[in-house]
């Protein structure tokens, strides 16, 4: 480290260009998980509607799948947030914080989010490493 740099700037949390708290910081994952289970229950719904009612198969599991998928690509595409999201006060934006996310980069990011890995491992910033890979941040709104 260079002599003229104050040892306070060198730290990770001093590093990122977010916030540490409040709005426009990165979320935490606790409301992060808060989202996803209500989307989860959202699709989960909507595979039982559109099902007929609930079975018990590998079809009904692939139905509430699809269903988490599409809510995730058309609500982050339209509104920069799902429905568990905007609950949980978070919403998906760019990096350079210029608003939503082109729908190029909410189909990786919700692709690497099918897979499920991405989501669970963090960066020093707080970052999830699907919203790393799509050029987006999950922030706190509120």
């Amino acid at each position: 480290m260079p002599k003229d740099v104050d040892p306070q700037y060198a730290t990770p949390a001093s590093r990122s260009p977010y916030p540490e708290s409040g709005p426009g910081s990165v979320a935490h994952f606790g409301s992060r998980l808060l989202a996803f289970l209500i989307d989860g229950a959202v699709a989960d719904l909507i595979a039982i509607i559109v099902g007929g009612g609930y079975h018990t198969s590998d079809r009904q599991t692939l139905s509430v799948l699809i269903a988490f998928l599409l809510i995730e690509i058309v609500f982050v595409a339209a509104a920069g947030q799902t429905p568990g999201m905007r609950v949980a006060g978070i919403a998906v934006v760019r990096e350079d914080r210029t608003g939503r996310p082109k729908l190029r980069w909410v189909l990786l990011r919700t692709l690497l989010l099918a897979t499920v890995a991405p989501a669970l491992i963090i960066d020093q910033d707080g970052r999830a490493m699907h919203d790393r890979a799509a050029g987006t941040v999950m922030v706190k709104v509120r």
